[in-house]
């Protein structure tokens, strides 16, 4: 019996493997790897916190030029992300076996592009998974949370780009982060339906000397009539 299921990303264009009985990608992959789209201008791009590989495998597709590196510390997500790199040839892609809150001092200062969707969830206020693969995606203390995003920013070039999705409860949380790191950030909310209350927001971070805050239209995911917006299938193609 497999422990894996055979998926499909961009309509078809891309193979992916995901756990069965796990974490299974949501539509934060789709909103992320869609903030850039053929660009043709060579880049160093991160995906901080890979999972099986889905924005990886997305952002490298549509820009071939760009030199895409997923890091991911669960060994069974990191395993089916190298299988999905192999099913699709992605040369352009690489893994990385590696904890994101282990600064790595080779990436200070050497990306172009960043995006992550860190775990959405502080685990001393819920009830957490004991699926590991569900566990580690899904679950992390505000203490790992803090690094994840410290190393994210150091991380960046001085005019580099970081795009991140995470609950609408942490912003305060993430904001104060941003503040101190001196930062600027730009808030979209993401409803799920035209005038609901947001879940989720998107993150663009940009390094600079001062801290600015600017928020800018929401992205609503669903119709009225419950199908995909259409932002949301543009991103899907």
């Amino acid at each position: 019996m497999s422990l894996y299921t055979k998926d499909y990303l961009l309509d078809g264009k891309l193979v992916y493997y995901q756990i069965k009985k796990g974490y299974r990608s949501g539509i934060e992959p789709i909103i992320l790897s869609g903030q850039i789209y053929n660009d043709n201008i060579e880049k160093n791009i991160l995906d901080m916190g890979a999972g099986c590989g889905p924005i990886s495998l997305i952002i490298s597709y549509r820009n071939p030029n760009s030199k895409v590196l997923g890091i991911e510390k669960n060994i069974d997500h990191f395993e089916l992300a190298k299988k999905n790199k192999k099913e699709n040839g992605l040369n352009n892609l690489d893994f990385l076996l590696k904890d994101v809150c282990m600064l790595d001092k080779s990436f200070i200062s050497f990306f172009d592009l960043i995006f992550t969707n860190p775990p959405f969830f502080f685990e001393d206020e819920v009830i957490t998974s004991k699926n590991k693969s569900i566990y580690d995606a899904k679950y992390t203390s505000k203490n790992e949370a803090k690094i994840w995003i410290s190393n994210m920013i150091k991380y960046l070039k001085h005019d580099g780009k970081a795009y991140l999705i995470n609950r609408f409860e942490n912003l305060d949380f993430i904001l104060d982060l941003l503040k101190k790191n001196k930062c600027h950030v730009s808030i979209t909310h993401l409803l799920s339906f035209k005038g609901s209350t947001p879940k989720n927001v998107l993150l663009c971070i940009n390094k600079k000397k001062n801290y600015v805050e600017k928020k800018e239209n929401e992205i609503i995911i669903h119709t009225n009539s419950s199908e995909y917006s259409k932002d949301i299938k543009n991103w899907f193609k």
